[in-house]
């Protein structure tokens, strides 16, 4: 799956290089001042406001700095008192960079992304709860949520869902499903006709996990019943085999109405959206980032998006995540000015400001929908409940190896070389072996 064009999701930030790349922003500050350059002890954003003088409060992100320019004009006009430093560090070099100097106790004060069990753990990151708890949908926060207490504000989403080609359902006089039952009538109308129901390339094993995770976030993760599912696996206190075997073995209806066939294995993702834009295949699941590519192949195509469907019914479920999750470093100097950016930022017209410039996504800030193209119209009612989601964050360092784990076991399970049952174990057995490292 390609990265999304509003964002960057955060498990592109793979640590490549020490230090490289830092410039006079990355330096420790000198003995004598705070690492925003005032005077040590310089607690909040009041004592130099007072002289008349503006508080510096830094944040640094992965993203260039016209992403997100919007909201730095909207911080420079509504709070005077704060001189926003923007610091842009590559992705390649983020991590390293930041976990390096918040392990010396310096490092910015607003800091994208990062918040994971361990950093919470080595006391990286200040606890937003008494000021934000509530404020935001569950979907955005829970992954940067450690024992009950809150460590990070959730930004616009990057999501996928299935996109369907409006002029063959209307050909067939065929409604958009609201669940998986509904989802499997349409799609046999489809294969009575000739036309392949849904495209996808399951040579990529990311499109093959993201494709089970859908059913398990609408069927179990998503759920009262689920909530609570990514900790426990986290932690160990919870297996896949034992939470989500219903849901694989629902999913491998799809291997059994034909839906889904063994020579997708050998498709790539660029082959399905071929099928899709030329109407060999009705619907697609994916995300934003690849309509340019819809129009570009096929400029006349009436496309749609509906959300990805489980048994349950309800609004359905985008797979996808925070772009980012802005926290306060707990060493700041300055966290009660870093505090009035975040309070800015949790507002609807904060929200507006970044989403301006990353526009693609949907907001977690409770009372806050963006107008969305009408491409995604019948996705709205998932996108106003947040539902908006990606499991693999809850897992902390267990995600991208669990990712890979499982993505490989669901092409196998398509293969005829596992069962559901065999896909999960392995899968259960990584994560027990990543644990105990």
């Amino acid at each position: 799956m390609k990265k999304m064009m509003f964002t960057v999701v955060s498990m592109l930030l793979a640590a490549t290089t020490v230090l490289a790349g830092c410039g006079s922003n990355n330096q420790p500050a000198s003995p004598d001042t705070g690492q925003n350059g005032q005077e040590a002890g310089t607690g909040s954003s009041k004592e130099p406001n007072e002289t008349g003088a503006k508080t510096k409060v830094r944040l640094s992100y992965w993203n260039k700095e016209e992403s997100m320019a919007s909201l730095l004009a909207l911080i420079e006009e509504k709070l005077p008192n704060v001189d926003l430093e923007y610091q842009f560090i590559d992705a390649t070099q983020y991590d390293t960079i930041i976990k390096t100097q918040l392990a010396a106790g310096e490092g910015p004060d607003i800091v994208g992304g990062l918040i994971d069990d361990t950093t919470v753990k080595l006391g990286y990151f200040e606890d937003l709860t008494d000021r934000f708890a509530g404020k935001y949908h569950d979907s955005g926060t829970s992954y940067v949520t450690f024992e009950g207490k809150l460590y990070g504000l959730p930004q616009a989403s990057w999501f996928n869902g299935v996109y369907y080609n409006k002029d063959l359902f209307a050909q067939y006089g065929l409604t958009v499903p609201t669940t998986l039952d509904e989802y499997f009538a349409v799609a046999q109308t489809f294969l009575d006709n000739g036309i392949k129901p849904q495209a996808i390339g399951l040579k990529n094993a990311n499109v093959a996990m993201q494709s089970f995770i859908a059913l398990a976030l609408n069927d179990h993760i998503g759920t009262a019943e689920g909530k609570d599912f990514d900790e426990a696996f986290r932690k160990g206190e919870a297996t896949m085999k034992e939470a989500l075997l219903p849901a694989l073995q629902t999913w491998t209806q799809y291997l059994e109405r034909g839906i889904f066939t063994m020579d997708m294995l050998g498709l790539e993702e660029e082959q399905a959206i071929d099928e899709f834009t030329s109407g060999k295949a009705a619907m697609f699941q994916s995300g934003p980032w690849y309509m340019d590519t819809f129009k570009q192949k096929n400029p006349n195509m009436n496309i749609g998006m509906f959300p990805n469907l489980g048994t349950k019914g309800g609004a359905g479920w985008m797979v996808g995540g925070p772009g980012v999750a802005f926290g306060i470093n707990a060493k700041s100097k300055v966290k009660e000015a870093a505090f009035e950016v975040l309070e800015l930022l949790s507002t609807p017209e904060g929200q507006q400001a970044y989403w301006e410039d990353n526009k693609g996504g949907s907001s977690y800030l409770k009372g806050v929908v963006f107008e969305m193209p009408e491409e995604y119209a019948d996705a709205q009612a998932a996108f106003e409940q947040g539902n908006v989601y990606f499991p693999p964050n809850g897992w902390g360092t267990l995600r991208n190896p669990i990712i890979d784990e499982l993505g490989k076991m669901i092409q196998a399970v398509v293969g005829g070389h596992a069962t559901p049952e065999q896909a999960l174990e392995s899968a259960d057995k990584k994560a027990e072996s990543l644990r105990n490292k």
